[in-house]
């Protein structure tokens, strides 16, 4: 027996397929992602609460006087575990929701002061972009590698911008920013998507008449005979 087909829109980043007011196709796109300043954030937190989780559980054990294995294997089991539910809590909450809308003829993305849309009739398409502040972190990060050299020292920073990434609406020319991310693989799963659900409307749009549409007009194979041709 064959296994059901599974659906392109499954996973992450949460999609639902639905209706506008006129009963046109539309997609809602709800990412739930780091930020490169939240993800560091989100680290400092969790390293806090590990130093504290360990005090909380070895500071009574050396008051002891006679030390125990079972004591000592319980309470690194409880460091453990605490420290990785706490930082998964940590990363959670730390996390930003952004609400992206695809319908027929425009793109909507939620910010702060409410909706700006963005006409899907006009040129546009959807890339991935690496992180403006990336390249100063390389830097930076370089320089204090070579001074901890030169003393005889390791240092790795941690990269954050280095492995985020802008998801761009490119919008007859202009770029437009829709969220920054965390993590090279979550930031594509996002391009991906918005990129699929794109394909689907303007396919959708060609089903039922898009009218002058010069973002899916320019799709059309050309044809003697054709329209553009009277």
């Amino acid at each position: 027996m064959n296994s059901p087909m599974k659906s392109p829109l499954t996973g992450r980043p949460p999609t639902r397929q639905t209706t506008d007011e006129a009963g046109l196709l539309s997609f809602k796109v709800t990412p739930r992602e780091l930020t490169p300043i939240r993800a560091k954030l989100a680290n400092g937190i969790s390293s806090v609460i590990g130093l504290g989780l360990a005090a909380v559980n070895f500071i009574p054990l050396l008051q002891e006087r006679h030390l125990y294995l079972q004591d000592l294997v319980a309470a690194i089991g409880v460091t453990v575990l605490g420290y990785y539910l706490l930082r998964w809590v940590t990363l959670e909450a730390c996390r930003v929701t952004t609400r992206i809308e695809l319908r027929m003829d425009q793109a909507k993305v939620r910010r702060l002061s409410g909706w700006e849309s963005y006409d899907r009739r006009i040129e546009h398409r959807f890339v991935l972009l690496p992180h403006d502040e990336a390249e100063h972190e390389q830097r930076c990060h370089d320089l204090a590698t070579r001074k901890a050299a030169a003393n005889g020292q390791v240092l790795q920073p941690p990269i954050y911008y280095g492995d985020s990434f802008h998801v761009v609406l490119v919008y007859a020319g202009h770029r437009i920013d829709l969220m920054t991310v965390y993590g090279r693989q979550q930031a594509a799963a996002i391009v991906a998507r918005l990129q699929h659900c794109d394909q689907i409307l303007d396919a959708e749009a060609k089903r039922v008449g898009a009218g002058k549409n010069p973002h899916i007009d320019g799709e059309w194979p050309h044809s003697p005979g054709g329209l553009n041709d009277v």
